[in-house]
């Protein structure tokens, strides 16, 4: 089963451009909306369904989501984070993804209803709403030899074999990452 991402396909807003989310909030909603229906059809699966084991995997965002749903998950699931960061905070403020980033933009529209701010203001104000994307803040699956990180080490995102890393030392209960990881 493939969850289509609010925000994405045919359920993108029509004023929306390709992949561009209009608003930072609409990170965080797609964020939400996809992990509670991830939760919502893995919940279908076990108790209407009748499907016992049951895993969930996802591609750089999808891969933080599925990273979420596994740890937030009742009972047990194999977890799938594949190329991800652990938080939107490494791919909209370190990684390639600053540079689309509309900074000047967030700025004016922040001046609007507070004092002016510099860009380094704004980037700061962002590290700070993105942070509650991070993955490390969620509690530790309930089966973490259940859970297989994948990474690369050379990315065009950059952030995959950092935030596996990260992610995989925040939940301590796993193996903790050699330098060759």
């Amino acid at each position: 089963m493939v969850l289509e991402s609010p925000f994405y396909g045919k359920r993108r807003p029509l004023l929306q451009c390709g992949s561009k989310l209009l608003c930072v909030s609409d990170l965080l909603l797609l964020g939400r909306a996809t992990i509670e229906e991830a939760r919502s059809l893995l919940h279908w699966l076990d108790c209407e369904a009748g499907f016992g084991k049951m895993g969930i995997c996802g591609l750089s965002m999808g891969g933080v989501h599925a990273a979420m749903v596994g740890s937030l998950h009742p009972t047990p699931i194999a977890t799938l984070p594949f190329l991800s960061p652990h938080s939107a905070v490494v791919a909209f403020c370190e990684g390639v993804l600053k540079h689309a980033t509309a900074w000047e933009a967030l700025r004016d529209d922040l001046s609007v209803h507070e004092a002016s701010m510099t860009l380094e203001e704004v980037k700061e104000r962002m590290r700070n709403v993105l942070s509650l994307t991070d993955v490390t803040r969620f509690p530790i699956p309930k089966d973490p030899s259940a859970v297989i990180f994948v990474a690369a080490t050379v990315s065009a995102r950059s952030h995959s074999l950092h935030g596996m890393v990260y992610l995989r030392r925040a939940w301590s209960n796993l193996v903790a990452p050699s330098d060759s990881d």
